[in-house]
């Protein structure tokens, strides 16, 4: 990548997490120990990382993980310096339509990928005339990958299995397995899922197996898409599906990844490739009269567009049509309108019913307060206090941190009951949070978090200590295989968690409440229309 700290300063926490974790200053906290740091490159410090239990919008579960940023680095590292490589894979592959591409500084993320929405658009276009489509997709994509997988991906397997060595110099790829099972305590089996330097190894993987499937099976296949581990595969007949999928099974197995039966299907070629409802959907999203700024919408077309939402979502059982009505209200900027008031306990009420979408809401929210608005105070107070006890019961992390979050940028009440509740959680993320919000001045009484008198520098904990010492919670020395470089960190104050910042920026009318860079990975649930910054509204 051209910008070689780009994954390092943007890449390393996943977007599911609220704007306030931010790694953008470890390149000025580094500074100075960078030659030493690459020097330790090859020592085996196997470090842990912190879970973080995310929502998905079918209402199972998923985890992410925030890795150690000096185990991180390693890995950033390594693909910056072999960017060229990488790209050349992503370009080479005859079905992705998930090509990361690198992200500008104006975007959120180091690298965006092209959303799951339009994978559908691609792939009708590249399946052409097929009279029948092979959906499918990988089972448990990003935990299934096989770390040593890797070097067989770039050099071949049966080279890689000869030659297993860490710093080999014909197989560079060996040192990237080395590095990523660093950041997941010398696991093999899966990568994290969140951080993008990790979606970069996984795409480096999926497109090597797009042109072994075509090599072997190409005269079969019309045209084809994949999106990370979703494809589309456009085919003359039944047959020919059925022996395609007979090869890709047997690729996946050789890297010891396996095709998801339940959502195999054979269909014709007619069948639309996205859902009816969420085309409608869209449809009428575009059509509000919010999108011209000239019209003033009724807050009864408002309404009407939520409860069309909600009844989809009810129907469907999934939560992508609340998301999809929660953008469109970030498109029609309700939070500088009256109508707020008639929309809001709709608000309150979805974060109860729909976990998918709490992050939507919050930053709906946010956005309000951070223009001066009016909102809420007290039903907001009472709905998240409420939540927040129920979620931690559940250790459901993205629920929690989010409320936490909404609750810390509103300044709302947070008494010392719900804080010691909070701090009782085993999770980095959520006391880290907890430690940010006394140090800035949104909690009233110092918690009682006992962390010890030493720091360890590469436990599930490292993000809580490292917070603790940067804002001077604990004065406690670090301990463990990263200790130089955490005290490092630590003197320079290194800040990774920010609450004013995001106030700040989203306090200009031009910025929308919700990120289309950030939030954007995976959108099988929404879509994004963008009739420009400047609509002539004051604000």
């Amino acid at each position: 990548m051209k910008n070689k700290y780009g994954l390092l300063q943007k890449g390393l926490f996943p977007e599911t997490l609220p704007p306030c974790f931010s790694t953008v200053d470890l390149k000025r906290a580094l500074r100075g120990i960078v030659p030493e740091v690459r020097a330790k490159e090859l020592h085996k410090r196997p470090t842990d990382y912190v879970r973080y239990n995310g929502t998905k919008h079918d209402g199972s579960r998923r985890f992410f993980g925030s890795p150690n940023p000096i185990s991180y680095f390693y890995v950033a590292d390594f693909v910056s310096k072999n960017w060229r490589t990488f790209d050349e894979r992503f370009t080479a592959s005859p079905f992705s339509v998930s090509r990361p591409r690198e992200g500008q500084d104006t975007d959120d993320r180091p690298v965006i990928i092209p959303s799951l929405s339009e994978l559908t658009t691609e792939a009708s276009k590249k399946i052409g005339y097929s009279p029948f489509i092979l959906k499918t997709d990988i089972a448990q994509f990003f935990p299934s990958i096989y770390t040593h997988s890797i070097s067989w991906s770039a050099h071949g397997i049966e080279r890689a299995k000869k030659d297993t060595e860490v710093s080999s110099k014909d197989l560079p790829f060996n040192r990237l397995d080395f590095l990523v099972r660093n950041c997941q305590l010398a696991e093999t089996r899966g990568v994290l899922v969140g951080p993008d330097a990790f979606r970069l190894v996984s795409e480096f993987i999926a497109a090597g197996i797009d042109g072994e499937l075509f090599d072997a099976v190409g005269a079969e296949i019309v045209g084809a898409a994949r999106h990370v581990d979703d494809y589309y595969l456009g085919l003359q007949s039944e047959t020919a599906a059925i022996v395609v999928l007979s090869k890709l099974r047997e690729l996946l197995q050789r890297y010891n990844l396996n095709i998801n039966d339940s959502k195999t299907k054979i269909l014709s070629g007619l069948e639309p490739l996205n859902d009816l409802w969420a085309q409608e959907l869209r449809q009428e999203s575009r059509n509000l009269n919010g999108y011209n700024v000239y019209v003033t919408d009724t807050v009864d077309d408002i309404v009407l567009f939520i409860n069309k939402a909600l009844d989809l979502s009810a129907t469907f059982k999934t939560d992508s049509p609340v998301k999809i009505a929660l953008r469109t209200l970030d498109q029609i900027r309700l939070y500088r309108k009256d109508e707020w008031s008639v929309v809001e306990p709709y608000l309150q009420r979805i974060i109860f019913h729909h976990p998918h979408c709490i992050d939507y809401a919050a930053l709906l929210v946010v956005k309000r307060v951070a223009l001066n608005k009016k909102i809420d105070s007290e039903g907001w107070t009472a709905a998240v206090h409420h939540l927040v006890l129920r979620h931690l019961a559940f250790n459901h992390h993205h629920e929690v941190v989010w409320l936490l979050w909404l609750l810390l940028c509103c300044r709302l009440d947070i008494p010392d009951e719900l804080v010691t509740a909070l701090i009782a959680s085993p999770n980095a993320h959520i006391r880290s949070l907890v430690v940010a919000g006394f140090a800035d001045g949104r909690i009233a009484r110092k918690p009682k978090l006992s962390l010890g008198g030493k720091l360890p520098s590469t436990d599930q904990n490292w993000l809580l200590n490292l917070q603790a010492r940067s804002v001077g919670f604990s004065k406690a020395s670090f301990g463990g295989s990263m200790s130089a470089e955490f005290e490092h960190l630590a003197n320079r104050n290194v800040v990774l968690i920010d609450i004013q910042d995001h106030l700040d920026k989203v306090q200009k009318g031009s910025v929308h409440a919700i990120s289309r860079t950030r939030y954007g990975y995976d959108r099988q649930d929404d879509d994004y229309y963008d009739f420009g910054d400047d609509d002539g509204i004051a604000f």
